[in-house]
């Protein structure tokens, strides 16, 4: 089987890679802009690293011969992103359209796209088939790509299957994020300190959960259609640094006099179960402890 995987050098693509690599009979082309950067991240021999420019010739050329894509790459939100402004993330549009007509020109048997939890709106249950009103303006993106990749669908006999992922967590991951930052003051024995009473909530996932989904699907490329990928839950900021502080034995701070945040998404995670045969395994002090013997062997 003949893989290509955009977006490779993030967080996510470097744990689908070396999940890849462990499968025999499974050739990996990994993509992206800067050639120094594949060479650094990935210095494995037997994979094959392709600069792109995203454009429709270019990726025509990148999708010969090949059996799945995993489309990872995209624009991010950052602090100063206009909400108001969708422009912003047409560079992430016109990537999908130029990566969707060129599998298909190529005869791509499926393709994976990669969604977020940010198309829904801050409920509870939200399950694949309601009318989506995203939380920012990165989910309003994410979910007009949707869009056009459900009416592709219906255009091409190419599977595409989109994945709408909780907020990844696991070692390794960038640092300015919630979860990554408690866990380095915990490693260095520092306390952690939170709004309020810590009870706004994320639904989180684990990043080897998540690699799971990717190669379940890759094993049937008859699959097709969206998916919630999450834990059916959320976690409070409470119950995460409850969590990390009873394995490193550091302290938390309450700022009291600070507002709490928002109550997050969660997602409603039946149908992935249902069809796919997919959970999430790992729960949340389990993972930490993986977290922990992972940057401790590093």
């Amino acid at each position: 089987m003949k893989i290509l995987i955009t977006g490779a050098t993030g967080f996510l693509g470097k744990n689908i890679v070396k999940s890849l690599m462990m499968k025999s009979a499974v050739q990996i082309t990994v993509a992206g802009r800067d050639l120094d950067k594949l060479n650094q991240i990935f210095p494995q021999q037997n994979l094959i690293k392709a600069v792109t420019d995203y454009s429709l010739e270019n990726l025509n050329k990148l999708t010969e011969d090949i059996d799945v894509v995993i489309h990872l790459a995209s624009q991010l939100m950052q602090r100063d992103t206009d909400p108001l402004k969708i422009s912003q993330f047409n560079e992430n549009i016109f990537t999908v359209e130029n990566l969707l007509i060129a599998s298909h020109n190529n005869g791509v048997k499926q393709f994976i796209n990669t969604s977020s939890i940010s198309v829904y709106h801050l409920e509870k249950n939200l399950n694949e088939n309601i009318f989506l009103v995203p939380s920012n303006i990165y989910g309003v993106s994410k979910a007009n790509i949707e869009s056009y990749l459900a009416y592709f669908q219906t255009k091409t006999n190419m599977n595409i299957v989109s994945l709408r992922l909780a907020r990844l967590y696991g070692a390794d991951e960038r640092a300015g994020l919630m979860f990554t930052d408690f866990v380095e003051k915990g490693r260095l024995g520092q306390s952690l300190t939170l709004y309020g009473n810590g009870s706004s909530t994320i639904e989180y996932i684990y990043i080897k959960d998540v690699t799971d989904i990717y190669n379940l699907i890759i094993s049937d490329l008859s699959i097709r259609g969206f998916y919630n990928i999450g834990n059916g839950k959320s976690y409070s900021v409470k119950e995460i640094a409850e969590t990390i502080t009873s394995i490193y034995k550091n302290e938390i701070i309450y700022l009291k006099d600070k507002p709490d945040g928002l109550k997050g998404s969660v997602m409603d995670i039946t149908k992935a179960y249902q069809e796919l045969g997919w959970k999430a395994k790992w729960r949340l002090k389990e993972s930490v402890y993986d977290i922990k013997n992972i940057l401790e062997n590093e």
